[in-house]
């Protein structure tokens, strides 16, 4: 049962550490899209997630229901949004296996 309840406010702070969390227990599979500084992510197949990076502007996070309609937007959750964007990213273009076939070619330069 869930605890939240019309009228109640919603915590865009714990929503984003909340997945946050899940993102860096390997819950949540990101991907990449065809805009440069947008990822996504499933989750159960009836919400997306997708978080967005704006160099002009605060970062964002999109809820949407299963049929592409915009749930909630939240752009106001600090600086751990910027830190989701930043690790989804990482996740999405698979960063740190890139970064160490990196390492190893400079090694045998």
């Amino acid at each position: 049962m869930s605890s939240y309840a019309p009228g109640k406010e919603l915590d865009p702070v714990l929503l984003v550490n909340t997945i946050l969390e899940k993102t860096k227990a390997g819950k949540l599979k990101w991907e990449e899209t065809p805009v440069e500084n947008v990822f996504i992510a499933s989750v159960g197949g009836s919400t997306t997630l997708k978080v967005r990076y704006d160099w002009q502007g605060p970062d964002t996070l999109s809820l949407l229901d299963e049929n592409g309609k915009l749930l909630w937007i939240i752009s106001d959750a600090g600086p751990v949004l910027t830190e989701l964007f930043d690790l989804a990213r990482r996740i999405a273009l698979r960063v740190d296996e890139k970064v160490e076939a990196l390492m190893e070619t400079l090694q045998k330069l």
